[in-house]
């Protein structure tokens, strides 16, 4: 430790000091909750047997604007694949429940609540 203090270098690897650079721009309040439903699975911080335990002391990131993410594909949701509110109130995106569709003959089953709607009660969801 003390070389370390010598020579101004720092005590962990510098590959850890730049993942968690990168890792402190993706750190959200969801990253954090205990119920791992909310977390995104596309998200590197989220991963806590990964990645995740890099970020555990890290501060949490600031996003002035928000993306939607669908949590059954992990795609961002935008006008070419909008956001579809179910009857039950969750949200999916368009690609994510028409491709359910397909499989489940027309119905579609939400992923969080096990209930089953067709495809044409979803509604589209327009972001302002």
């Amino acid at each position: 430790m003390v070389i370390f203090r010598l020579y101004n270098l720092p005590s962990q690897p510098l590959l850890h000091l730049l993942l968690q650079t990168g890792l402190s721009a993706l750190k959200t309040p969801a990253c954090q909750s205990d119920d791992a439903s909310e977390h995104n699975r596309n998200c590197p911080v989220c991963q806590t047997d990964t990645l995740g335990k890099l970020a555990e002391g890290l501060p949490l990131s600031h996003h002035s604007n928000s993306n939607l993410v669908c949590r059954i594909t992990g795609e961002k949701m935008n006008e070419d694949n909008p956001p579809m509110r179910l009857p039950n109130g969750y949200v999916y995106s368009l690609s994510s429940l028409t491709e359910m569709s397909k499989k489940l003959g027309g119905m579609v089953k939400c992923p969080r609540s096990g209930e089953m709607f067709m495809l044409k009660d979803a509604k589209k969801l327009f972001i302002s």
